[in-house]
């Protein structure tokens, strides 16, 4: 996919008009109809702008249309264990990013987010593979069993827990790529067991 039609693919995904996109990255709406035509090349620095403003990577929007299938051995799944926490993820996705980032979290028997949830912009699906979660979307608590599935905008604040007896195994799937661990969310379990920290998964 050309350039161009990589913006006007990306705008048109987050509800961007022209003229709210050329707002976003401080270009002119000119600008960015050339952008999108093909018209002309834009620096370094105004891809910058526009990457940042379409929640994207320079990379992503540079890379050739026709990318290498990049093929990811079990063996050699990209592991995160974050110090002082007990949930466990491994990266599914390309490294480096693309425009989309999939996961795989472990949380712990009667692991749960404390009282601060996060946001994250773009849209965020999450797959119950094994055991039984809670999603918490604003003031939804949706119950996940296994094989459940539930696709939301990541703009809304949102928390993830087990509520099952077991460890709990979820596939989550984020565009544009961009997870980072969040240090507000914690581990809490059953008080007989004390509290442990954790990291945010979705």
């Amino acid at each position: 996919m050309q350039l161009g039609r990589k913006v006007r693919d990306l705008r048109l995904r987050r509800g961007l008009t022209v003229q709210q996109l050329a707002d976003a990255s401080d270009l002119s709406k000119g600008f960015i109809s050339q952008v999108e035509n093909d018209h002309t090349s834009p620096s370094l620095a105004t891809l910058q702008d526009l990457a940042r403003a379409l929640e994207t990577s320079v990379a992503y929007l540079v890379a050739d249309g026709e990318q290498t299938p990049f093929l990811v051995r079990l063996r050699e799944r990209r592991r995160l264990s974050p110090v002082g926490a007990t949930s466990g993820l491994e990266v599914l996705s390309a490294s480096p990013k693309r425009n989309l980032e999939v996961l795989i979290a472990e949380l712990p028997a009667g692991a749960s987010a404390n009282e601060q949830r996060h946001v994250r912009h773009g849209e965020e699906c999450v797959l119950c593979l094994e055991g039984r979660v809670t999603l918490t979307i604003e003031d939804r608590s949706l119950t996940l069993e296994t094989g459940d599935s539930c696709h939301f905008d990541g703009r809304a604040p949102h928390a993830l827990e087990n509520v099952g007896p077991t460890t709990a195994r979820v596939l989550i799937a984020i565009t544009p790529a961009a997870f980072e661990p969040v240090t507000h969310l914690g581990v809490e379990r059953a008080a007989a067991n004390g509290t442990v920290g954790a990291e945010s998964l979705v």
